[in-house]
């Protein structure tokens, strides 16, 4: 791929859709979407190519990302995370699951590559592979089930709100800078004419 057509692909405005049909994209070329637009969409579409593990990783660290956003310290904690889990995963996609068993997933699978030591909610959570059944925020015995591809879709579309709620706060405005985004022409400096990450 090009510089061009990279630069061509990052320079477009990006909202989330849809509720069932799964993450849409509406495209304007008026303003760079933000980081966030970039990763809720990695997030979707590893999901739905088999990057199942890497998915649950990164959609169960949105909270942190989101209340690092919005902290004027720049940081998380469990108690933020767990705060913005009550208040941003509300209704039916996440009602069996309280933030500490979330939490809890989070700190295993990022630390661990475990789901956790559950003791809140449920004792064990399993996700279904997407291509046949689709599970949302289900119970069964001891076990929270979810399909990885709703799960993951869940978390990016409560992210999503989120950041539509607080895009012009002062915080997010200072944080939103820091995090990993991409650079279509390199980041003077260290690279020039080539696309990065940083």
């Amino acid at each position: 791929m090009s510089v061009e057509t990279t630069r061509r692909k990052l320079m477009c405005s990006t909202s989330w859709l849809g509720l069932s049909e799964g993450m849409q994209l509406v495209v304007s070329a008026q303003k760079v979407p933000s980081p966030l637009d970039h990763l809720l969409l990695q997030i979707d579409a590893a999901s739905q190519n088999g990057l199942h593990l890497v998915a649950i990783s990164m959609a169960v660290a949105l909270p942190d990302i989101c209340v690092s956003l919005a902290s004027e310290d720049g940081r998380s904690d469990r108690r933020r995370y767990k705060d913005w889990c009550a208040e941003n995963l509300t209704g039916d996609a996440f009602s069996y699951i309280s933030g500490d068993d979330l939490y809890s997933i989070r700190c295993g699978v990022l630390h661990n590559g475990r789901f956790g030591d559950l003791k809140h909610n449920v004792e064990r959570v399993v996700f279904a592979l997407p291509g046949g059944i689709s599970i949302t925020n289900c119970v069964i015995n001891d076990a929270y089930v979810y399909t990885v591809s709703e799960f993951c879709r869940n978390l990016c579309r409560a992210a999503a709100r989120w950041y539509e709620a607080h895009k012009d706060e002062q915080n997010v405005k200072a944080n939103l800078p820091r995090m990993m985004s991409y650079h279509p022409d390199g980041l003077t400096p260290y690279t020039q004419g080539i696309p990065v990450i940083a």
